[in-house]
């Protein structure tokens, strides 16, 4: 490694910069700027390094092209569809992220305990009750709700997150079925299905699988079309994996009958969403700003080990 320390320009929560400089020690500078493309542009230059641990900033051709000393890209999260993989391809750039850190994430809980919660919440019309109150009504009548003892969660993609929501499932005695075509064994209690049998048969259907071209568009209006009457729909994976056309015409047809996001297509800018846009006028959709995986301890967690990473990194291209 080079005598000077290695700039890493770190897009993340502020308070954990203190962390993530002890982990790296000497041989690297943290350099926390604001979540901004301006802010970024300013300071990506001479950056070695860049940990993203936000997802705001779009990290495209152009943005990435002025940081001349650039020799590692790193992401404190499993996705990375803001990132110019291309780009950073051509030069021979490394994009770390933690879709690959498979056993470390196995402890990470947050995001899946987020999708439960959107879970719940629809079933109990949590949004609409509580908007109700705060006028100062007090009519149960008003929200009815489902009991999720007996009833049907399906799963598309039962990796980590999934393998959660299938816990949880079982804790409340819910049967649980799955699509998964890159599972070749499903436990005993969990039935495999084709996608259409799932959709058919779930009074939940919960969206748990990496973004890519095979998913983008996952759920489209065929698929919607064959979900149960009433079913709940929870996504908290990309908002591209649903068809936003066909979700909001599903939405007004009641299948889904209620939606939990914690993503949405174009996020952070959702003005032009027409989910959002709905959402503003429809209590039956719920919408949180993609903080599933936001929890400060387990954030806390993901930092160390990604800076971990960053010093295994270096130390190994240098042959240390």
């Amino acid at each position: 490694m080079n005598d000077s320390p290695l700039k890493v320009l770190y897009l993340g929560p502020g308070d954990f910069a203190g962390t993530i400089q002890h982990e790296l020690g000497a041989s690297f500078f943290l350099r926390p700027v604001p979540a901004t493309a301006d802010d970024v542009s300013e300071e990506i230059g001479d950056a070695a390094v860049i940990l993203d641990a936000s997802m705001k900033v779009r990290l495209d051709a152009d943005l990435l092209g002025s940081a001349i000393a650039l020799k590692l890209v790193i992401t404190a999260t499993t996705g990375a569809d803001h990132i110019d993989h291309p780009h950073l391809d051509a030069r021979g750039i490394p994009l770390l992220t933690l879709k690959t850190e498979k056993d470390f994430l196995r402890g990470i809980t947050p995001a899946a305990e987020l999708s439960w919660m959107l879970l719940l919440a629809c079933a109990r019309r949590l949004r609409a009750a509580v908007h109700h109150v705060e006028a100062g009504q007090w009519n149960r009548e008003q929200f009815p709700g489902m009991m999720l003892r007996g009833r049907t969660l399906g799963l598309i993609g039962l990796g980590r997150i999934g393998g959660w929501m299938a816990r949880y499932a079982r804790a409340f005695d819910m049967n649980v079925v799955a699509h998964d075509p890159f599972v070749t064994e499903f436990p005993d209690e969990i039935e495999s299905l084709d996608l259409p049998g799932l959709l058919g048969r779930s009074d939940f259907v919960s969206i748990h699988v990496h973004f890519s071209d095979q998913t983008r568009g996952l759920l489209g209006a065929k698929e919607l079309a064959q979900m149960k009457v009433g079913a709940v729909l929870i996504n908290t994976s990309r908002g591209a994996i649903l068809d936003e056309a066909a979700l909001l015409e599903g939405l007004k047809q009641g299948k889904p009958a209620a939606l939990g996001v914690d993503v949405l297509e174009g996020e952070p800018d959702i003005a032009n969403s027409r989910i959002w846009q709905y959402a503003r006028d429809h209590e039956n959709v719920i919408i949180t700003p993609h903080i599933g995986g936001f929890s400060p301890d387990a954030l806390g967690m993901v930092l160390t080990h990604t800076a971990s990473r960053i010093k295994n990194h270096f130390a190994d291209a240098d042959g240390v």
